[in-house]
């Protein structure tokens, strides 16, 4: 080899070793600063409204095609057959405050498939609206323009999938809404000691079990159940299309009252599932966990005595978040690295949305929230109007414990959510 291209070669090692060792060493990432006016679409915005209070429910069909992508799992899966799944949506309305629930059998809500719902509904920036996914691992994916989410679990993107999830989500609120009928309310909130979902790393998980049900003299309006527990019980190496066990219980509420019923996750990100007895593997299994959900549901909304609904409150605020910072189970050396990688798709805001009705209290979460953040009085519902990672206890991610090596802003992300102890 001649001098010249040696040298030039030696040139580009010393550049490549100094970009690294910059990369590795000087902090790059940024917490995001004062919220912008809209977030995903989004405004802050506080409703309230007294009785009476109206309900509407609705479930549209989502048609998955051969060869779609599915979400769930690292890597890229695709449909093996055609499916079908759902969006479903609850809609209230007291005096001036209007409020809309909805629920995609999607692994998560990215921003940006939020902000197409919002479009596609006719629905303001103003609009209250709690959009959640109820986080199946064995979904259609595709619906987040980013080759970190593609790689690491939502599947290749596919704007036309994303396009037609966004469809069937605006299309069922505009038939709850067009749906709305006055209503009387049966609600709980209560541990459910002997359920299904048990911890994966070590910490406490919620094991609460919380329901709302909207009925009037024909009958069961809709129904809102909502329980933390990772849907993978259907397993990886599947290519069927399938909702899991939130899908599973939604179908026999639905079959049970013949009305539309929402499954949602609460503070979930740390609990899997215990077949505790239940037969079968795969979709079987499912099914039957499903089924025990809804069982127990259907029980403890038979002794619920009634209520007005009222007041139903909403609040939705535009939070900034911390900057960028990998877990402390990364090794030191390679820690400000991490940090820096992720700051390049972490988003600097978020849309936080509260729903207050029949006495129950819904903190949507952009995330996956962990059992130790779970307070009496107060029901997180995970992967609603974002997706920000997992979100761990403050003290638990200090320490690098439980699912703090699946987070991306560290320490700081629950506080700024509104959703650690100090916050409340």
């Amino acid at each position: 080899m001649k001098a010249a291209p040696k040298r030039v070669l030696a040139l580009l090692l010393v550049a490549a070793g100094a970009a690294l060792v910059f990369f590795l060493t000087v902090p790059l990432a940024r917490p995001g600063g004062a919220a912008p006016a809209q977030v995903n679409g989004r405004t802050a915005v506080r409703l309230e409204g007294d009785a009476p209070v109206f309900a509407g429910a609705a479930s549209v069909p989502i048609e998955i095609h051969a060869g779609a992508p599915l979400a769930g799992y690292a890597g890229f899966r695709s449909a093996s057959a055609p499916g079908t799944l759902h969006a479903r949506a609850l809609a209230l309305r007291g005096g001036p405050a209007q409020v809309v629930i909805v629920s995609l059998e999607t692994l998560l809500v990215p921003g940006e498939l939020e902000v197409e719902v919002l479009r596609r509904a006719g629905l303001p920036p103003g609009s209250c609206l709690l959009l959640a996914a109820t986080h199946t691992h064995s979904g259609p994916g595709g619906t987040w323009n980013s080759l970190a989410a593609e790689a690491f679990g939502n599947g290749r993107y596919d704007r036309a999938l994303r396009d037609s999830i966004a469809q069937s989500a605006a299309e069922a609120i505009r038939r709850a809404v067009g749906a709305l009928r006055l209503a009387r309310f049966h609600a709980l909130s209560e541990r459910w000691t002997n359920g299904p979902a048990v911890s994966r790393s070590g910490g406490p998980i919620e094991g609460r079990l919380t329901a709302l049900q909207a009925r009037d003299d024909r009958g069961v309006v809709g129904t809102l159940i909502v329980y933390g527990m990772h849907p993978t019980v259907v397993p990886r190496g599947s290519r069927a299309p399938s909702g899991d066990w939130p899908a599973a219980a939604a179908s026999e509420i639905e079959r049970r009252t013949e009305a539309t019923a929402l499954v949602l996750q609460g503070a979930g990100g740390d609990a899997t599932w215990d077949r505790g007895g239940l037969a079968g593997d795969g979709p079987a299994l499912a099914e039957a966990l499903g089924a025990r959900v809804a069982e127990e549901a259907t029980r403890a909304l038979a002794q619920a005595p009634a209520v007005s609904g009222a007041p139903v409150r909403c609040e939705v605020r535009l939070v900034s978040l911390p900057a960028a910072h990998a877990s402390e189970r990364i090794p030191w050396p390679l820690r400000r690295g991490a940090s820096n990688l992720l700051a390049l798709f972490a988003d600097p805001y978020a849309a936080v949305a509260r729903i207050g009705v029949a006495g129950l209290d819904l903190a949507g979460v952009p995330g996956e929230p962990v059992g130790a953040l779970s307070r009496d009085g107060v029901q997180l519902v995970g992967l609603a109007d974002g997706y920000l990672g997992y979100v761990e206890d403050p003290r638990r991610a200090a320490r690098g414990d439980g699912e703090s090596v699946r987070t991306w802003y560290g320490p700081g992300l629950a506080p700024a959510l509104g959703i650690a102890a100090e916050g409340r």
